[in-house]
């Protein structure tokens, strides 16, 4: 959005797609968005507590407003769209409004103790539960001339990392890789992408990443208090009210934001303290001119589309 952006954020009325949405940060933010007065889709895997959560999600609603769970892998990409496809046809086959990409999961462990299955399914858990559904999102949203939002959470641990955490990581920062690249991309559809940048956060999650846990790891950690997830999800909100695109919920994570190369040993200190002040204006000078690159494009992009027939409309 820039510098001098203004945010679109209002739930009530929208169709809210929450992945991950029935414990944890998902769930605070799915309860704020029901009582804000957002038609919510749940998703998650867990049949039984889906349908709890459905239920507890029903209760903090009006009879007007649309709840409802589907039970999903959405590490696999059929699965992913399938779901998608499922919530829409409670709105006339319309796709929902806005994303918030809460789904994953943490299970650290040195990469030396890691089999081939518990590196594979680390990243599924952390970057493909979230790539599936965005792809299958803005693919619907781009044919239905769709404008909304996609909300991508990542971690504080998407910019900076540390021992235990090779099979987490990874994913994390490659969400900001696809978020970064989808956010200037989405500017021929209208269509905002954020991201989520939150430090730990308490709940069933953070219960069944600590169980096997690292010894170093936990060291590291120590002095870290995790949030509720109601505080967390306050702050996600709080940052697409005021259009931010990188969210934090922890002034530390602002540092990390600020310095995202994570603390790693610096070239020379002196030199990159002055190229971390020149850029500090110069990068943000040089994204807003890519962005009115972007968006001078837009007329000739969705010409291109309507004469491959990607759109169900014709241009108004």
């Amino acid at each position: 959005m820039g510098w001098f952006g203004k945010s679109d954020y209002q739930p009530r009325g929208k169709h809210c797609y929450v992945t991950g949405g029935t414990q944890g940060l998902g769930k605070a933010l799915a309860e704020s968005l029901v009582k804000q007065g957002a038609h919510v889709t749940a998703v998650a895997r867990d049949v039984e507590k889906g349908k709890r959560v459905e239920a507890e999600l029903r209760a903090l609603a009006q009879p007007h407003q649309t709840i409802n769970f589907i039970s999903s892998d959405l590490t696999d990409a059929e699965s992913s769209a399938a779901s998608l496809q499922k919530s829409s046809e409670h709105f006339d086959g319309q796709a929902p409004d806005y994303y918030f990409l809460c789904a994953g999961f943490s299970r650290p462990k040195y990469m030396v103790d890691s089999s081939l299955e518990d590196f594979k399914s680390g990243f599924d858990g952390t970057y493909w539960v979230s790539a599936w559904t965005a792809q299958a999102a803005v693919k619907l949203m781009v044919k239905q001339r769709k404008i909304g939002k996609i909300v991508f959470v990542s971690s504080f641990l998407g910019y900076t990392t540390f021992a235990g955490y090779t099979n987490y990581s990874p994913g994390k920062y490659a969400l900001r890789g696809l978020a970064d690249s989808l956010r200037s991309e989405m500017l021929l559809h209208d269509i905002s992408v954020h991201i989520f940048m939150p430090c730990g956060i308490q709940g069933p999650g953070l219960e069944a990443e600590n169980k096997d846990k690292p010894a170093v790891t936990h060291k590291i950690e120590e002095g870290d208090t995790p949030i509720p997830p109601e505080e967390s999800a306050k702050a996600l909100e709080t940052g697409l009210k005021k259009g931010y695109y990188q969210i934090t919920d922890n002034i530390v994570a602002d540092f990390a934001r600020l310095r995202s190369n994570g603390g790693v040993p610096s070239n020379n200190f002196f030199a990159d303290t002055f190229y971390l002040l020149v850029s500090s204006v110069g990068i943000p000078i040089w994204r807003m001119t890519a962005d009115a690159a972007v968006r001078s494009g837009r007329k000739a992009v969705r010409a291109e589309y309507e004469a491959k027939g990607v759109y169900d409309n014709p241009a108004k």
